[in-house]
């Protein structure tokens, strides 16, 4: 049968993602075979990395624990504590970890740019991420004549915990209804599959992800196995 040539550049498309994702075919039906009990993966490992890829949100559920969150706000205003929508947001758009989330402090963004410098990352590294000119905007009205210190501060003048952090998930998760609920992690897994959809390299997302070897960034996000099964069906059309 004679191969022409979009089929060609598909079956090359195919090829490549496992090249750079440092995942042989065998390790990629492995986990994301199709769905169901007599296809649950055999490998303990595979079984891991399939449940842990599922614990994500559309961004259409994303939406809705930012309006929550937004509502929750205006029914609990608290004097002097930053909009939770605010730190959501944050969190939602840079793809930070919550303990970098904490670590923030004014002098790290870039208003103009609307840029991230995390500092304190995992493993002492530092990376830059981007997050949008309306986030930045609005995070620069919410410091307003402060200029170093931490980003977010509560209440009574203090910087957040990660464990505050991770209550505000809940409340909003709550308040959605979302089972099992929002943790801050997830928000951090959803931007990474909605920017792979939505075309970004996985070479730039892992650096914005701060992970150091990209088969950590294959494994992460959950829309890679689409990608493949996309470039897949080019070649094989059934």
């Amino acid at each position: 049968m004679a191969v022409t040539p979009y089929k060609f550049e598909g079956l090359k498309e195919y090829l490549q993602f496992f090249k750079e994702s440092n995942l042989s075919p065998e390790r990629f039906h492995a986990v994301f075979g199709p769905p169901g009990p007599e296809n649950k993966p055999k490998d303990p490992q595979a079984r891991a990395i399939r449940q842990k890829l599922f614990k994500f949100r559309y961004s259409e559920e994303i939406d809705r624990v930012i309006e929550g969150s937004d509502m929750i706000t205006r029914q609990k205003p608290r004097k002097n504590s930053p909009p939770r929508v605010l730190i959501l947001r944050t969190l939602y758009e840079s793809m930070v970890r919550v303990s970098e989330l904490v670590s923030l402090e004014i002098q790290d963004i870039n208003f103009e740019k609307a840029a991230v410098l995390v500092r304190f990352a995992k493993g002492g590294k530092q990376r830059v991420v981007v997050i949008s000119h309306t986030l930045a905007a609005d995070l620069k009205e919410y410091v307003q004549d402060r200029r170093q210190g931490p980003l977010f501060l509560s209440s009574w003048g203090r910087e957040y915990s990660t464990r505050y952090i991770q209550k505000i998930c809940k409340e909003v998760s709550e308040y959605c209804g979302f089972i099992p609920p929002i943790t801050p992690h997830i928000f951090r897994h959803s931007h990474a599959t909605y920017l792979l959809n939505a075309g970004v390299e996985i070479a730039h997302l892992q650096m914005l992800l701060g992970h150091s070897d990209i088969s950590t960034t294959t494994i992460y996000a959950r829309s890679l196995p689409g990608v493949a099964i996309a470039a897949y069906r080019k070649v094989v059309n059934y």
